[in-house]
């Protein structure tokens, strides 16, 4: 499959009248492997949990995605945490109706996959669970969740470690550049990559809601610090060693706080459903599966503006990518931030499928969700290949008219049900418009036109960005990008 960033090349081909030769497949960018291969159930790691009273030490296990027959020894890596409310498989059946399955569930697994044939390594990893979801008290549900939120903070940055101490004393078994490093993860896997991005001063666990009548929620003598050491019902992993990394993927996912968000911190790419309830886009409280309050947390409708502000997201800039949608804060469409993709019209991870009935995302199918995965990798690789392969990279050059300016309008710009084309273009109507997605699918085409106005029908159109091409009479064309929105 080839991503956006081939969508201007294939542009050229359908309406100039020379055809050029292809351009080649760039690694990183595009799937330029066929074949996976996969090394289950390697331990990274061992630490005290919940289930256990914290009295014995469990593994911590995770599934290496390399692409196969490659030779590289220094590729970037990106960790990918699961979804599961921090509960195990058999509670999340129990009390949600989800069958989620760890670091097998299906997106994880597809996600892997696709960053591997782009030659990345990619690691899908488990991580300790547990947290009294069912408590009858608020201040109960509350401090369980973030401390299951930090100790799984902690994990992600002990895969971290063991992948920098495999590098130095392990000969580089995985062939990896551990200054290329991203964490990411879906729902709960996100809330862990955010904190391991964000959380990183005691000021921000002292914050008056996480404070309860016995303390702080995060007791660092008792869980450790923020990077996984010390602590009475912890286990240090790699002492010594730099938990540093490169770059958060959150799909899903929020924040503690906006103010856990400060200048200096990773580069965020952040993708939510904006219509999500479990974990707000926006901020608000995140109840149980029974209705009960848990904690206020801001998801990325909120955050990434944050990002933005402070400059964390500044190595993705210049660029000639697409944008994502408008962001929406307050009700209010604003303008798109950078690293952010907002889904409109759909809730709860419509990036995922799963294997058993599912009241919260009762739309859920493969089908659906490998669209969308379409998309979060279409804005996601060109970002990742200008931070962490070649920081003046900026996209391909801007396609210009063939001949002379086209004056043209699209409105209403984001739209939900229909598109308007009013082009100014004297003696040249328009004869033909087509729709591209972010992966470079064709999604809509009209011919023969022949007029200066044309309305086309997007209702049937998912949320995202779409480059419209406009192509005139005598074979000049424009393009221009639009919104739909749910």
């Amino acid at each position: 499959m080839k991503q956006y960033l081939r969508v201007l090349a294939l542009a050229v081909v359908l309406f100039a009248t020379t055809a050029i030769k292809a351009q080649v497949q760039v690694r990183y960018l595009d799937e330029v492997f066929a074949n996976v291969t996969v090394d289950t159930s390697v331990v990274y790691a061992q630490n005290y949990e919940y289930y256990t009273n914290f009295n014995t030490l469990v593994p911590l296990k995770m599934d290496v995605y390399r692409p196969a027959g490659d030779t590289a020894t220094n590729r970037p890596v990106v960790l990918l945490s699961h979804n599961g409310s921090f509960l195990p498989e058999n509670l999340t059946a129990a009390l949600l109706n989800f069958c989620f399955k760890n670091r097998k569930d299906s997106s994880l697994v597809e996600l892997c996959h696709r960053f591997a044939r782009r030659g990345y390594v990619a690691i899908s990893f488990s991580y300790r669970l547990g947290w009294n979801a069912l408590a009858s008290d608020q201040e109960t549900r509350a401090k369980t969740i973030i401390q299951a939120v930090y100790r799984g903070m902690q994990d992600a940055k002990s895969l971290v470690r063991y992948l920098k101490d495999d590098y130095a004393n392990n000969s580089n078994q995985w062939g990896i550049d551990t200054g290329k490093i991203v964490i990411g993860g879906t729902n709960s896997g996100a809330y862990i990559a955010l904190a391991a991005g964000a959380l990183n001063d005691t000021s921000e666990i002292n914050a008056p809601k996480f404070v309860g009548t016995g303390g702080a929620f995060i007791d660092q003598d008792t869980l450790g610090d923020f990077d996984g050491f010390g602590g009475t019902i912890n286990h240090d992993n790699y002492p010594g060693i730099s938990s540093k990394f490169q770059c958060v993927l959150a799909l899903g996912g929020a924040v503690g706080d906006t103010s856990w968000i400060q200048a200096g911190e990773p580069p965020v790419l952040g993708f939510h459903g904006v219509n999500e309830t479990l974990t707000p886009y926006n901020t608000n409280i995140v109840v149980t599966s029974t209705g009960q309050p848990v904690v206020e947390v801001s998801g990325a409708g909120d955050y990434m503006p944050y990002v933005e502000a402070l400059g964390n997201n500044a190595a993705f800039s210049p660029n000639n990518f697409a944008d994502g949608p408008p962001n929406r804060q307050g009700g209010v469409s604003t303008v798109p931030v950078q690293g952010l993709y907002p889904f409109y019209g759909v809730s709860f991870e419509p990036w995922n499928w799963y294997s058993c009935t599912m009241p919260i995302n009762p739309n859920a199918s493969k089908t659906r969700a490998m669209a969308y995965i379409d998309t979060i990798m279409g804005y996601a690789a060109p970002r990742l290949y200008k931070l962490l392969i070649n920081p003046s990279y900026t996209g391909p050059s801007s396609i210009h008219e063939v001949k002379g300016t086209i004056e043209m309008q699209l409105f209403p710009n984001p739209t939900n049900t229909e598109l308007n084309i009013m082009a100014n273009t004297l003696q040249r109507p328009v004869s033909e418009v087509r729709m591209f997605d972010l992966t470079g699918k064709l999604v809509k085409q009209v011919n023969n036109i022949n007029g200066y106005n044309h309305t086309i029908y997007v209702g049937d159109l998912t949320t995202g960005v779409y480059q419209v091409f406009v192509k005139l009479t005598d074979g000049t064309y424009a393009t221009r990008k639009v919104s739909v929105e749910r």
